[in-house]
Formats: structure tokens, sequence, C-alpha cells
């Protein structure tokens, strides 16, 4: 039987990755994340969402979830007995007959998911999956995904809440229920240590723990990697990106090897993995490679080095004066900057009790790496609330000799860096209370420039909020109209490193990697790969969504 490869997202688009390989009775998931482009074409995400009591419905209807029975949830689907959920999918199979497949079976929709890493663009939509599908993935992608969800965002990669439909045809969440933990296969190796109360302890206690204050979690098998994911042999290598715990894989399929390059860049702290992981791909001479293409378009990127030189530079010339770094907060790598920079003006870097929940747990996924938490010059910043969440509670108990309260900042500006972004804005106003005037310092943005409208105006939001408070922004130039007002911002090169690889970087990745076919996934950009290909004895074959691809020995 032929092996075939078919892309239902992340086709002429950046992220919303979901990719099914089927070689005979075997059938692999590659991610299964939400498409930001597409579901911003019709949600906000504030105002405008999809209608959780509604379940598949609005996902389904506007093609953000492919219609693939037997591997979506059937507790989502907003029906109740028999015949109407045979009419309810019916439906999709008439309205999207290229991408719908009922792929239910004896057994196990699919064998797994391959979970290349915990960005949002790669997982978010695994909420809409059914609870029993394996997910395979490093450690450090398991327990971010799992912080994501304890926060109360990210997707159902760590374990579902189990739903219920009533006769009108509303789903709601059984509080009463307990969280279904979702079986995992770990590549590098099960959490470690005994399961104790506090979930900050040991990896298995945080892997352990409910996400909620009262709620149950029931845990399913979880096993270490031994070569195999389910019935497929699975090779896979550790690569740069701006998340920890990003892998690569290749698969073995009757055709030959198949390579999934996940998300990749070379200008990080471990670019030199991300080539030697392409070297050892190379060495299975793959029959195809699904590579991501995201800055196809762009030149080798600003490196980490240069953001810290950079951006050390800017606070030495802000002593005495509050300074504020904005970044991704699952970027590690930027952390460990910031980090190092405030150690050397000689600061405390302060940041939210959701960051420190979220570095304690990639120090437990990965024993090995440094517990970024341990230096006594990192401390959390005290947000005030009346409840705090459980999580929270967990962080602040730990690092309780770490809290530093708004009016401990306001009495030594020149002594903190604050990790904050947009959303903490308002916790500032506390700080231009105290002081009783404008805050005087910095604003480094060190963040990923605006993709879309949406995001455009967050950032001339962020500039209002910057300018109100009486912060120099750094990193980001305001575009305005005729008159004057402030209608766009433009970032700045060399206070943010992309965690993806350029254009020159991507071509000779593929060049030494030698597949007898490129499949293009992850870009806007694909068409562009013939030409920089040609002359290569390697077939580019453009992936349309729901369309198969066959695979020949």
């Amino acid at each position: 039987m032929s092996v075939t490869i078919t892309c239902f997202g992340g086709a002429g688009e950046i992220g919303g990755n979901k990719m099914l390989i089927e070689d005979g009775g075997k059938r692999l998931m590659l991610d299964f994340g939400m498409s930001f482009g597409r579901t911003g074409d019709y949600f906000d995400g504030v105002f405008l969402t999809k209608r959780a009591g509604r379940g598949l419905l609005d996902p389904l209807s506007l093609g953000l979830v492919p219609p693939l029975r037997g591997l979506l949830r059937d507790d989502l689907v907003p029906v109740m007995g028999a015949r109407d959920k045979e009419m309810f999918w019916r439906h999709w199979q008439e309205k999207f007959p290229v991408a719908y497949r009922d792929l239910r079976r004896d057994g196990l929709a699919v064998d797994a998911i391959l979970v290349s890493h915990a960005h949002l663009d790669h997982i978010a939509d695994l909420e809409y999956v059914a609870a029993e599908i394996p997910l395979a993935g490093t450690c450090t992608t398991a327990f971010i995904s799992k912080v994501l969800q304890d926060v109360g965002g990210g997707s159902g990669a760590a374990y579902l809440q189990p739903a219920a439909v009533n006769g009108g045809g509303v789903l709601h969440t059984d509080r009463g229920a307990p969280s279904q933990r979702r079986p995992w296969r770990f590549l590098d190796g099960v959490p470690g240590g005994e399961s104790v109360d506090d979930p900050l302890a040991t990896a298995q206690s945080f892997w352990d723990a409910s996400g909620s204050k009262g709620r149950e979690l029931v845990v399913a098998p979880c096993h270490a990697f031994d070569g195999h994911v389910g019935p497929w042999r699975i090779r896979w290598w550790p690569v740069d990106h701006s998340i920890p715990g990003g892998a690569m894989f290749a698969i073995e399929t009757d055709a030959g090897w198949v390579g999934y390059s996940g998300d990749i860049r070379f200008h990080g702290q471990l670019g030199p993995l991300t080539w030697q992981a392409a070297e050892e791909l190379a060495g299975l001479k793959p029959v195809a490679l699904l590579c991501e293409g995201t800055r196809l378009t762009e030149p080798n990127a600003t490196t980490e080095a240069q953001v810290y030189e950079n951006c050390l530079r800017v606070v030495q010339n802000a002593a005495g004066k509050l300074a504020v770094a904005d970044f991704a907060p699952r970027n590690i790598a930027r952390f460990e900057i910031f980090a190092r920079i405030a150690e050397q003006t000689g600061r405390r870097l302060l940041v939210q009790p959701k960051d420190a929940y979220l570095l304690r747990a990639a120090h437990l996924a990965d024993p090995d790496s440094n517990d970024l938490m341990a230096p006594t010059h990192i401390g959390i910043y005290d947000d005030p609330k009346a409840v705090y969440r459980k999580y929270e509670a967990a962080v602040r108990a730990r690092y309780s000799d770490r809290v530093v309260s708004p009016d401990e900042v306001r009495q030594h500006f020149g002594d903190y860096i604050l990790a904050f972004s947009l959303t903490d804005m308002a916790d500032l106003l506390d700080l231009e209370y105290l002081v009783g005037r404008q805050l005087s310092g910095v604003y480094i943005f060190s963040n990923s420039p605006a993709y879309d409208d949406e995001q455009q105006v967050d950032l001339v939001r962020l500039w209002n909020w910057a300018q109100y408070l009486g912060l120099t922004v750094v990193g980001l130039e305001p575009r305005r109209d005729a008159d004057g007002r402030v209608v766009a911002m433009d970032v700045q090169r060399g206070y943010h490193a992309s965690g993806h690889a350029g254009g020159n970087e991507l071509k000779e990745f593929v060049q030494r990697i030698a597949p007898r076919t490129l499949i293009p996934i992850h870009t806007q950009a694909a068409h562009l790969w013939p030409h920089m290909l040609a002359h290569q004895f390697i077939q580019v074959v453009m992936p349309r969504t729901g369309e198969i691809v066959i695979l020949s020995r």
C-alpha cells in the first residue's frame, strides 16, 4: 500500500500545523495547532470568541478544525443520540468533502500525535482531540503545555475536562468530574522523584497535580521512549527554537524515512544542535521532508548574542531609573539574557508568578538544565490580588522570601528590571500612584513584531501606556498619519531574535538533508522553494489543505 501525507493545517499558512501520515494500517499525526490567521478572520479573542457551549460546532463550521471523525472528541458534539450524531457528521462530510475523513476503526483513530514543541500554533487545537489519543514529545514540551493550562490558557495537551450536553444542545463542563490526563510518551525520559503535596517539589508531583483547587486529576499511562511510538519507528533530535523542548522528527515508513522539521533556528544558543540534527537526518536519506519556512523571504536574523549586547547597553544607560523588559513568557533564552543583564548591572529581575511557575516546571522537566529561579537576583513581583489561583499559591509558598512589593520597587527603581508585557501594564499604575508622578525609565520591547492588524492595535496600545507612564520605549518606533497620530508600530532591529531561521539558512538546511521530496509547510512563501532549489535533485510538492500527497519508494 502507498504511504500518504495529508496536511489539514500548515499548508500555505504560518502555524496551525496538522499533518497526517498513513502507511498501510498505521496512522500518525504531526502536531495539532491553532491557525491564528484563519481564527483571527472570525474572532478577536476577547469580545467575539468561539462558543464553549457549542463545542465543535463553531470551529468545524468555519473550517478552523478539520472534520476528522474518530479523532475529535465525541463529548464535544453538541447533539444527543446516535442518530443525531450521524446527521451531525454527515453534514460536515457534505460541506467539506475534501477535508472530511472518517478515522474510526478498532482501537485508536490515530496511533499517536507527535508534538514538536509547546507553542499554541502547534498544540492549541488538541483541546478538540479525543482524550485517549496518546501524545509524544519531550518532557519539557509536556510540562510547558501543562503550565499553559494551569495558568488559564493553552490547550488540552496535558489534561481535559469532560463535557456533557443538555437537551437544548448546550455543552457544559461537569465541575464535579475529575480532569482526565492525556497519555504521554516522553521522548527524553519519564518524570522523576516521588509525588508529594508540593507541586513544585519534584517532576512527578508537578505532573500529578491538578490545575484547579479541589478538582481531582485522573492519571493516564506515561511511558519512556524506546525508539517506537505505537507501531512507528521514530528518530528525534533536540533543536533550537524560541521555546525550550523543541524537537525534529524522522518517521520510518514503507516508502522510506520522512522528516519533520518542527520550528527551527540556528542563531540561538542551541543552534549547533539544529545543524547536528540536519546531518543525522541526512544520513537516513529521507524520501520526504516537511519543512517550515516562516522567514523564507527574510535574511539571516539578529542573534541572541546581539540582543544581549544591545539590551545591556540600554539598561546600563538607565542607571538609577526603572527598567521594564517585554519578552515572550515562554522565551526562556530571552529570560536568561535579562537575568544576566540584571546581575551585571546590580539589579534584580522580577517576574510574574505565572512566569516563575513556568521556569520552575522547565527545570523539573529537564533537571540537567539550570534552575533559573535559583539565583537570588531573581524575584517575583507582588501582583495585588484578592484570591490566588492554585499555581499562584504554590509559587508564593515556595518563593516567599522572593516576593517584592510595589512599594519596595518604588523606593529603589534603579535596583530592578520588571519582566512585564502589555497585559501587565496596569500593575505599573501602582508604582505611579506610590511615587506621585510619572515614572522615569525605559521600556525595552524585546518581542515579536505584529503579524496582523489586531497585534498592531496592541502595540499602539502598549505605546500609549508607556507614554502615559513616562517610560522611554526602546525597540519600537511609531508610525504616524498626516495628523501626527500614532497608527502603527515598527519593530527596531537588534532587540529581538526570531525563533525561526532565515531564508539562506533554510536553503542550506534543506540542501544538507537532500530529501527526495520537499513539502513546504508553516509558510506563506512556499512558491520560492523551486527557484531556491534550482539545479538540486529535490522535488518540491506544494501541499493543499485536505489533499493527499502520495510518497513512492
